[in-house]
């Protein structure tokens, strides 16, 4: 069983295991390195009486932590599962993988790069447009996808609600990409005629100069089906509450 050094001076020591207290001396040390106070030990006992103190060492320690943290995680993943059903834990999977790693815009469209919403979401288009958005769109990304979790830990009516902000977070993802595209229109706008000119010319060599829903690739698409679908059934959750 585990126990802990209590006290260790000179040869002798105490340590407790159990609810018990441990007399040891050199003698039942079974470690390469010397007792300490606040040790962690294997405590052997025979008959009642201590056999043998073993230390733990700190990776074998850290080892242990870390499988208990990841039982505890599973039985809440487990349980969290269970309260929102099997089809909101695959939208929430889906919103995660697209908005991580699928791109929104599409290979003909005004913008013809490749821009995931976890860009979109760093605040920076500039960063955005060059695939390197801050840690910011992940985090955000994440907290969204965590929102799966509230109507478990949150006993309220309300709770279910908390399924639209995936869908609040895609268009405030996609709102710079609405913004940039307007800007566009109306610069081609108020140079009139050349404008015009310029216009038909991207369109002949490939591009695009249509409206934003023409830009945006599969990926936008199934990126806002999977939010809709989401903040559809947290609705009609909220409403079968009364």
């Amino acid at each position: 069983m585990r126990g802990t050094v209590i006290m260790w001076s000179g040869d002798k020591g105490v340590a407790t295991a159990g609810g018990q207290r441990y007399d040891f001396d050199i003698d039942h040390w079974q470690g390469n390195i010397a007792p300490a106070a606040n040790m962690t030990v294997e405590v052997a006992t025979t008959d009642g009486r201590l056999a043998s103190l073993t230390p733990i060492s700190e990776a074998e320690l850290a080892k242990e932590k870390l499988a208990a943290m990841t039982g505890e995680g599973g039985k809440y993943a487990k349980a969290i599962f269970d309260n929102v059903g099997k089809d909101v834990a695959i939208g929430y999977g889906l919103f995660f993988i697209i908005a991580v790693f699928v791109s929104l815009t599409s290979a003909n469209g005004f913008i013809d790069i490749k821009i995931t919403l976890t860009d979109l979401l760093s605040g920076d288009m500039a960063r955005a447009a060059l695939g390197g958005g801050s840690g910011k769109g992940f985090f955000l990304v994440l907290l969204a996808t965590a929102t799966i979790a509230v109507p478990y830990f949150w006993k309220h009516k309300f709770a279910p609600l908390a399924f639209a902000v995936p869908l609040l977070f895609t268009f405030i993802g996609l709102w710079p990409l609405y913004k940039q595209h307007r800007a566009q229109q109306d610069a081609m706008e108020a140079m009139g005629e050349l404008g015009q000119m310029m216009g038909q010319m991207a369109e002949q060599m490939g591009g695009s100069t249509g409206s934003l829903f023409e830009s945006l690739g599969i990926g936008a698409w199934l990126l806002f089906a999977t939010a809709i679908f989401l903040a559809f059934k947290g609705v009609m959750r909220f409403l079968a509450r009364g």
